[in-house]
C-alpha cells in the first residue's frame, strides 16, 4: 500500500513538472513578475518588385508598425451630370496601423471637390481596399477634368517610439465631368 502512494506521488510530481516544463514555452509567459517589452525588429530587405519583404508579423500591437504604410489608388469616375456618375475607383492599403489614421487627398485644379473616403475608421486594417471612391463635385465646377492623388498616415515604432508618419499612394484617380 506504501509502495502505491508513492508511485502516485512520483507520477503526480513528474506530470507537474511535464506541465511547467511545457507551459514556460507558451509566448508571452511571465514569469518574474515584469511585462515584456519587446524590441522592434525594423529589419527589411528590398525586393525586385521594390516592396519591402518582412520576414515577421508587421505588427507590434497597439501603437505601431515595424513596417511603412503603402497606398495604391486607381480608375476614372465619369459624371454625366452633377449627380450622376460611374466609376471604377478604388483606393487599397497595406500596413495601416490604427482605424484612426488619415486619408488626405489633394485634388488638381484646386476647386471644391471633395472625394473619401478621408479616415480608416469602419475600414479594415492593417490591409484593405475601398472601391468606387465617394466624390462630391463642386456647386459651380471649374474644370471638366480633376486628378486626385492621395496620401496616408500611419504609426510606425522607431527607437521604441510610435512616430506618425505620412506616405504618398501610388496611381491617381481621374473625374471627368461629361455634362
Amino acid at each position: 500500500m506504501k509502495n502505491k502512494k508513492q508511485l502516485i506521488l512520483w507520477i503526480f510530481i513528474a506530470l507537474v513538472g511535464i506541465s511547467l516544463v511545457l507551459f514556460s514555452k507558451k509566448p508571452g509567459l511571465i514569469l518574474n513578475g515584469s511585462s515584456p517589452s519587446p524590441e522592434p525588429n525594423l529589419s527589411s530587405s528590398p525586393s525586385p518588385t521594390g516592396q519591402s519583404s518582412v520576414t515577421e508579423e508587421p505588427f507590434l500591437g497597439m501603437g505601431g508598425l515595424k513596417s511603412p504604410a503603402t497606398c495604391q489608388i486607381s480608375g476614372t469616375a465619369t459624371f454625366s451630370s452633377s449627380n450622376s456618375f460611374i466609376s471604377d475607383t478604388k483606393i487599397a492599403w497595406q500596413n495601416i496601423d490604427s482605424q484612426g489614421r488619415l486619408i488626405n487627398w489633394k485634388i488638381s485644379p484646386a476647386d471644391d471637390l471633395a472625394i473619401g473616403p478621408n479616415i480608416f475608421g469602419n475600414l479594415s486594417v492593417p490591409n484593405g481596399e475601398y472601391n468606387n471612391l465617394t466624390i462630391r463635385l463642386p456647386q459651380n465646377p471649374k474644370s471638366k477634368n480633376y486628378t486626385a492623388l492621395a496620401s496616408v498616415t500611419y504609426g510606425q515604432i522607431i527607437n521604441g517610439n510610435v512616430e506618425v508618419k505620412e506616405t504618398n499612394c501610388s496611381g491617381q484617380v481621374k473625374i471627368n465631368l461629361n455634362y
